[in-house]
C-alpha cells in the first residue's frame, strides 16, 4: 500500500503549484504587454496618417485656391483634371491605409480582450484550486495531530 502524503509533503506540493500558477501569470502578462506594444504603433501610425490627410487636405485647398485665380478656360480645366487625379490617388492610399490600420485595431483589442478575459478566469482558477489544496492541507494537518496525540495516550497508557 502506498504511504499516504503528509501534510508537508501537500504543502511542498501545493508551492510549486502556486509558483508554476505565478509563472504562468507572468508568461500571460508579457503576452498583454507585447499586444500593448503593437497597439501603440498602431495608434502612432494611425496619428501620423491622420496628419498626413490634414496635410493633404490643406495642399488641396491651396491649389484648388491657385486654380480659381486662372482665367483661361482650358488651362483652368486642365489644372482641375490634374488636381482631381491627384485626389484620387491619394484617396486610394489613404483610404487602403485607413483599413489597414483599422483592421489592426481591431485584430489587438480581440487580443487583448482574449487575454484578460483569460487571466480573470485563471485567477478564479488558481484561487478555487488554492482552496482545495489548502483544504486538503489542514485535513491531513488535523488527522496528522489527532495521529500523535492518540500516539502519546498510548504511550501514557
Amino acid at each position: 500500500m502506498a504511504r499516504p502524503d503528509s501534510a508537508l509533503s501537500l504543502e511542498l506540493e501545493r508551492s510549486m503549484n502556486m509558483q508554476v500558477r505565478v509563472e504562468t501569470f507572468e508568461e500571460h502578462l508579457r503576452h498583454a504587454g507585447v499586444i500593448d506594444e503593437l497597439d501603440d504603433e498602431r495608434r502612432v501610425k494611425s496619428f501620423n496618417l491622420n496628419k498626413w490627410n490634414e496635410d493633404m487636405q490643406k495642399s488641396f485647398s491651396k491649389t484648388r485656391a491657385k486654380i480659381l485665380k486662372l482665367t483661361d478656360l482650358s488651362s483652368m480645366k486642365k489644372a482641375l483634371e490634374d488636381l482631381d487625379k491627384k485626389i484620387n490617388e491619394f484617396n486610394e492610399t489613404y483610404f487602403g491605409k485607413r483599413k489597414q490600420i483599422d483592421a489592426l485595431e481591431v485584430q489587438y483589442e480581440a487580443l487583448d480582450d482574449e487575454v484578460r478575459v483569460w487571466l480573470l478566469e485563471y485567477a478564479v482558477s488558481c484561487r478555487e484550486k488554492l482552496k482545495i489544496e489548502n483544504s486538503n492541507i489542514e485535513k491531513k494537518l488535523i488527522k496528522e495531530n489527532i495521529g500523535r496525540k492518540r500516539g502519546k495516550e498510548k504511550k501514557m497508557n
